[in-house]
């Protein structure tokens, strides 16, 4: 038995993701800066394909609007 057979879902087999939004680090809180940043871990879901978009009301936010988008994306 491996650690690794854990995480791994058989072809076919659906998985649906685990999202947590984690805070800002408390460096940021402690800061004057008007921006924080916001990490949203998400993982566990099968098959390994995800579009993750941030949302302020319900209402999508465009990459243009500011933010830095999906620029810390990463998968694997």
């Amino acid at each position: 038995f491996s650690p690794k057979s854990l995480f791994f879902s058989p072809p076919g087999k659906r998985l649906p993701p685990s999202v947590f939004l984690l805070p800002p680090p408390p460096e940021e809180l402690a800061g004057s800066r008007p921006t924080l940043s916001l990490t949203c871990l998400v993982r566990g879901f099968f098959p390994e394909a995800v579009d993750v978009q941030w949302q302020k009301n319900q209402e999508n936010i465009p990459e243009s609007s500011g933010n830095s988008g999906n620029s810390g994306a990463q998968t694997g």
